[in-house]
This record gives structure tokens, C-alpha cells and sequence, in this order.
């Protein structure tokens, strides 16, 4: 499972962050939503379910994939904090650039 944001529409009331604060973050300084993870472990498929469904504009969208996802998830998210800093870097430079999905 893959999980995206029509940064566009994001509203920025941080209900994603707060359901799922390792899944999802608000960039700096403009609050829009962004994607810490490329893919979800089986174990938070119904967090992230849950999260989409509570986006009071219907901005997250999930992608179903193949079930190999899994190993490759715990390896995006140890990297999710240097990926979150890389994105900061990243939207500092080119604010409103970024189009959600990693």
C-alpha cells in the first residue's frame, strides 16, 4: 500500500499527523501535509485507512500494491526522519514544489 496527498487540496488541520505521526507530517511553514513513508507496513494499513477517512477535504489517497510492500516499508521508515528533513530542505528551496508522494 501506497499513500499520497493532493497537496492542493490539503487543508492543514494536521489530522493525518495526529492520527499517524510517523506516516504523515505538515511541512514548514505553509503546514500542508506530506507523506514520511513509500510505502505501509501491513501493520498500519488500517491507521492509514482510518487517517484518509478523518481528512475533513479527502486530500490522502491510497494506492493498494503488491504484497511485497512490507520489507520495503520498514526500510522507508527508518529513513523517515532524514527523509523529512530532506523534504524541508527541499520545499526551503522550492516551497509548493513538492507533489506529496514519495
Amino acid at each position: 500500500m501506497r499513500v499520497v496527498i493532493d497537496q492542493d487540496l490539503c487543508g492543514t488541520t494536521g489530522q493525518c499527523v495526529l492520527t499517524l505521526p510517523g506516516t504523515f507530517r505538515q511541512r514548514e511553514p505553509d503546514g500542508v501535509a506530506e507523506v514520511c513513508v513509500a510505502t505501509v507496513p501491513q501493520a498500519l494499513h488500517a491507521p492509514v485507512r482510518l487517517a484518509a477517512s478523518q481528512c475533513p477535504v479527502a486530500a490522502i489517497r491510497i494506492i493498494e500494491s503488491d504484497a511485497g510492500d512490507d520489507e520495503r516499508a520498514s526500510a522507508d521508515r527508518a529513513r523517515c526522519p532524514a527523509e523529512a528533513e530532506r523534504h524541508a530542505a527541499k520545499d526551503e528551496r522550492n516551497p509548493g514544489g513538492h507533489d506529496g508522494a514519495v
